[in-house]
């Protein structure tokens, strides 16, 4: 049984999504980037009914401990700088602090888009930690921006021997509005490839080298805080 939900200031760019869990993921995985070494990053892809742009999915594995990767999903003011075609992400003045706003930036013909998102972190039995965002109502209009009308977007986070975390990612998303097929087939391609190959650079600032649960956001302490094995701190950041 997994440990109690937590509500996770919102830490994703880019509009992502998913149907299921990374660790249940089917076999009709299209391989895009095949594995490498340790931290490089492996991709597939999958087509989903009805929707222009496939299923996508990530993992990499990280040498920094997995609370150096939730400070940097929680940091949302950094997320446009990491997540693929991000502009701008914030927390909207007088929405919970688990929400955010993510801009992303549209490739000509293809306008600019944004989405509202709400986090939760869950932590299993098995010590794995699962961010979870998806799109939700409430964002104001905006002339700038075509909104997204459906994202689900999963982190999972597991814990290694020696300070290693491997992650996992995916996402299925609806861009709305008119999107050309070649530009579809380059957010599945490039998306999960970027993103987490931005998150390896990102990860190991120092600002996010964190020892303790305590200094990630209060978000975070609600219903406890996670907790992490002794093998997997030993030799980590």
């Amino acid at each position: 049984m997994p440990y109690p939900l937590r509500h996770l200031a919102p830490a994703l760019g880019l509009t992502w999504a998913l149907l299921c869990s990374p660790v249940h993921a089917a076999g009709d995985w299209e391989p895009m980037q095949p594995p490498g070494a340790r931290d490089s990053v492996a991709t597939w892809s999958r087509p989903l009914p009805g929707q222009a742009v496939k299923a996508f999915r990530g993992v990499t594995e990280a040498h920094v401990n997995a609370w150096a990767v939730l400070a940097l999903l929680a940091d949302t003011p950094n997320l446009a700088n990491w997540v693929f075609q991000g502009r701008e992400s914030s927390h909207p003045d007088g929405l919970p602090a688990d929400q955010a706003r993510i801009r992303f930036k549209g490739v000509w013909p293809a306008d600019d888009r944004d989405v509202l998102i709400r986090t939760t972190v869950t932590q299993l039995a098995d010590r794995s930690i699962v961010v979870d965002s998806r799109q939700v109502d409430g964002l104001p209009h905006n002339d700038c921006c075509v909104r997204i009308p459906m994202l689900h977007n999963v982190f999972k986070l597991v814990p290694l021997p020696g300070g290693w975390t491997r992650v996992e990612f995916e996402t299925q998303i609806d861009l709305g509005g008119m999107v050309p097929a070649w530009l579809a087939n380059a957010v599945s391609t490039k998306a999960p490839l970027l993103t987490l190959q931005n998150l390896q650079q990102q990860v190991r600032k120092p600002v996010y080298q964190i020892q303790s649960p305590t200094e990630l956001p209060q978000q975070y302490h609600q219903g406890g805080l996670f907790s992490l094995p002794p093998e997997h701190l030993k030799g980590g950041s």
